[in-house]
Parts: structure tokens; C-alpha cells; sequence
């Protein structure tokens, strides 16, 4: 029997009992509608999650921190665990994978203070830096450049709004600039302009601070350096979703950095500090894949790290599970559409069992008599597959609809805003897509719904190449 005889006397035996095979199909339907629409939920959700921590900064981005715990080493004999510092992130730059790796050194404006013609005064962080990795860890610049080599001793980089930080301390009010528009939308200039004024680093001492008018008062002591200003960061980079300070700080060359901590150090007596050690360390992996490998190795030289890409993978664990909830229980449907194509098939046995003996009596063989009612029952989980992958699209894009037209209104104060807030977050340019349906979900649906079909049309098929031609050809 040729393969088109097959699938025509498989059309018309669908199509005789056409309210059978209709109901039947359409239990598929509901099977396959209940799993691509549950898993495309399941889908929305990791995307939204993803798109939450990319927006929250780079995942090849890895803060290596020190152990302070103490570990058991051979023979009971406690380890101390290895120190950050200049010889630690050596080794991690020889980390394979390793794009970029860079102290991070801290100081305070009690501890520097710079000054504009010792009238304007900047109390505010500052970050000691590896200036040569600072554009491979996404820092961009909105103008000026990054300093070379030889610049590294007086040369700095602001944030956007370093400017507007400068006090007044002749002023007693409206001292400082604000960097916002006023209400007719204008910006004022700030007291300084670094194209023009020159900027020192005053060695601050531990008694300066402001006094009761809100004045602050002119450093104390000797030990000013002039530096230059040679470029502005940009408040719209990577960079800023993990200096959240960015715009408000400072950045200096980490060993400069160092040499100012030494002098405060020294200026104000402090002991117990060393400038060798760092608080942190930032490790940029050079893709996504290798990041994995980079923390392993972290971890092997004895530091504690935190990655967004860590972060990442523990939700994406958390969802997998979700979606294999909501998968298996709308399998459950499926299942039951598979029980109800089994009753199909075999009632269908019994109304053509002397339409089978009659083949088997012309000479047709089994096998071909197996595949036609294979055949059939799996044109039914095709014809459901089909129909409820596209039923599936049109309930997904009501549900992106219906929810965010919930979440938008009342400006996300009512209970579908809170809810899209809480679990997806809010869409700033455009609809957010709670259900996403995928290609390969589709693929996936339509291989189970046509092997649903085929498994169920198995024991039915078996059943029918059975039958005693006499016995069938006697059936009435």
C-alpha cells in the first residue's frame, strides 16, 4: 500500500465520524493550549528577571572580596587566609579568562579635601583605581579623556555632578549649586569650572569638620598637591549601576590613592592601617561563558567573590522550577486528552473490525494496517497541536494585554500594577511581555502533541493487527 492510499484512507476515516474526531482534537487542544501557555509564563518570567540584572550591571563583572575566616590546614594547623593586595591581583589578572582586574582603594573627605582658590571646597569620595582597566570595565566618558601613563600622579577623573559638590565657604547660605533644573527648567553653573580653575588635594587632618553655621573650615596643616582635571565619566554607562556614587566621586590613580592614605595616615597619627591591602577587587571575565571558570579559580586562591552572574543563575534555577510545575500540571490535560484519543482509536476498532478482515483477506499486511491506524491518531494530536499552538498565541498576547493595561492603571498603584511590579517591574518603553512563547516551545508542543497522539494510537493499532480475518469478516 503506497504512503498517499495511507494517509487518503486516513482523511476519510477522520472525517466520517467527524464529531468523534472533532472531540477528540479538541482535547488535544486544551492539552497543548494549558502546557505552551503555562511555560510561555514560566519563559516571560526568566526573560523579565534576566532583563532586571543586565540593567543592574555587567554580568562578567566579579568583586573578589578577602576571607576573613580561618581554615584547618594539614595537622590541625590554622591557616590564615591570603591577604588582598598588590601581588593578589597579579594573580588574578593571570587568571585564564581574565579581561581586566583592578583594585578598588577608598578615601574620604576628611582624609582629602580639594579646594579652588582655598575658597571652594569638595568633601566627597575618592576612588583609587587601575586608570589603564577602567574602560574595559565599562566606564565611558562624557568628556575630556582617559589620562595616560605619565598623567597617573596628578591626573583625575570626575563624576558628572563632581562640579555642583564644590561649598562655598565664604557663603553662610545657598552655599552650594544644585546640579537639577529650578523650575523654569534651567541649570545654573557651578562655582567652578576646571577649564579654567585649578584644583588641589589638601591632606586633611582628623579635628577639620564643619562648624555649627554649616561653614566648612579650610583644611588644616601643610601637604597641598595640584592636580588635573582630564575627563568627566558618563552618567548613562554600565558603571553607574555599580558606583552608585559615580556621578558624586572622584577617581585617582590607586597607587597615588595610596600615597595620600600613607601621608593622612602619618599626618594624623594613625596606626594599625596598612596601604597594602585592599577592600576589594573588581574582575572583569572576558564573555559570559568563561565566568564560571574565572569565580572557580577565584575561590581556589582563598577570596570570597559576588557576581550578577552568580545572582543570575540561582533565579534562573528558582524559575526552572517554577516551569516544570506549571508544565506538569498542564501535562495533566494532555494526559487526559491521550486517554480520550486510546478510546477513539479503539472504538473505532470495533465499528471497522470487518473492514480489517476484509484487507487482510485481499492480501494487505500488517504492518500497513498498524501504521494507518498510527496514522490516524496521530493526525489527531497534529490537528489539536496545531489549533492549540495558535489558540496558545492569541491567549498570550490577552494576557500581555490584559496585565499591563492592569499594572498601568492607576499609575501601578492597583493590584495587577503591584503584582507586575513585584514580579516583572514596569516596561519603560513599551508593552512588558508577562508571555513569551518562544519558537522552540512551539517546536516542543507540536513533537508532543504528535507523539501524544502516536503513543495513544499504539496499543489500539496492535489490537487491530490481531484480529482473525475470519473472525472479522463474520463481524457484523
Amino acid at each position: 500500500m503506497k504512503i498517499f492510499d495511507k494517509i487518503s484512507m486516513c482523511m476519510r476515516n477522520l472525517w466520517r465520524r467527524k464529531m468523534r474526531t472533532a472531540l477528540t482534537v479538541f482535547g488535544v487542544v486544551i492539552g497543548t493550549c494549558a502546557i505552551v501557555v503555562m511555560v510561555s509564563l514560566g519563559v516571560g518570567m526568566d526573560k523579565a528577571q534576566t532583563e532586571m540584572i543586565e540593567g543592574m550591571g555587567n554580568l562578567t563583572l566579579i568583586q573578589v572580596y578577602p576571607d576573613y575566616g580561618m581554615s584547618e590546614g594539614p595537622g590541625g594547623v590554622v591557616k590564615e587566609p591570603p591577604k588582598l593586595n598588590a601581588e593578589s591581583v597579579k594573580k588574578l589578572r593571570a587568571i585564564p579568562g581574565v579581561k581586566a582586574a583592578t583594585a578598588m582603594q577608598y578615601l574620604w573627605g576628611d582624609e582629602v579635601v580639594f579646594q579652588v582658590d582655598e575658597r571652594y571646597r569638595y568633601r566627597g569620595q575618592i576612588i583609587g583605581i587601575d586608570i589603564a582597566s577602567m574602560p574595559a570595565l565599562g566606564y565611558t566618558l562624557a568628556d575630556g579623556r582617559f589620562p595616560t601613563k605619565s598623567e597617573y600622579k596628578d591626573a583625575v577623573i570626575i563624576g558628572a555632578k563632581v562640579p555642583y559638590q564644590f561649598v562655598d565657604t565664604k557663603r553662610k547660605r545657598d552655599n552650594r549649586v544644585s546640579p537639577y533644573p529650578d523650575q523654569y527648567g534651567r541649570v545654573k553653573d557651578p562655582f567652578v569650572d576646571f577649564s579654567k580653575d585649578r584644583l588641589y588635594a589638601n591632606i586633611g587632618k582628623q579635628d577639620d569638620d564643619d562648624d555649627r553655621s554649616g561653614r566648612e573650615k579650610v583644611p588644616t596643616g601643610n601637604g597641598s598637591y595640584p592636580v588635573k582635571v582630564v575627563g568627566t565619566l558618563s552618567s548613562d554607562d554600565e558603571a553607574m549601576n555599580r558606583d552608585f556614587d559615580m556621578e558624586y566621586a572622584i577617581y585617582m590613580d590607586i597607587d597615588r590613592v595610596q600615597a595620600l592614605q600613607k601621608e593622612y595616615n602619618k599626618k594624623n597619627k594613625v596606626r594599625g592601617q596598612t596601604d597594602q591591602e585592599y577592600q576589594q577587587v573588581y574582575v572583569m571575565a572576558d564573555s559570559l561563558d568563561s565566568v564560571d571558570e574565572v569565580q572557580d579559580s577565584i575561590k581556589a586562591l582563598g577570596f570570597q567573590y559576588w557576581s550578577l552572574s552568580s545572582q543570575r543563575e540561582e533565579m534562573q534555577k528558582s524559575t526552572q522550577t517554577i516551569q516544570m510545575i506549571l508544565g506538569g500540571l498542564a501535562g495533566i490535560s494532555l494526559l487526559v486528552a491521550a486517554l480520550g484519543i486510546t478510546n477513539t482509536m479503539i472504538m473505532s476498532i470495533y465499528e471497522r473490525t470487518r473492514e480489517i478482515g476484509i484487507m487482510k483477506v485481499l492480501g494487505c499486511e500488517v504492518g500497513n494496517i498498524r501504521s494507518i491506524f498510527l496514522m490516524e491518531a496521530g493526525c489527531i494530536g497534529l490537528l489539536g497541536g496545531l489549533v492549540g499552538v495558535g489558540i496558545s498565541y492569541a491567549i498570550s498576547f490577552g494576557l500581555n494585554f490584559i496585565m499591563n493595561n492592569a499594572a498601568m492603571s492607576g499609575d501601578g498603584s492597583g493590584m495587577g500594577g503591584m503584582m507586575g511590579g513585584m514580579l516583572y517591574g514596569w516596561d519603560q518603553g513599551g508593552m512588558t511581555q508577562y508571555s513569551i512563547i518562544p519558537p522552540w516551545l512551539v517546536a516542543g508542543a507540536m513533537v508532543f502533541a504528535i507523539c501524544i497522539g502516536l503513543f495513544s494510537g499504539f496499543y489500539p493499532a496492535n489490537r487491530a493487527v490481531k484480529i482473525s480475518a475470519l473472525e472479522a469478516i463474520k463481524h457484523e
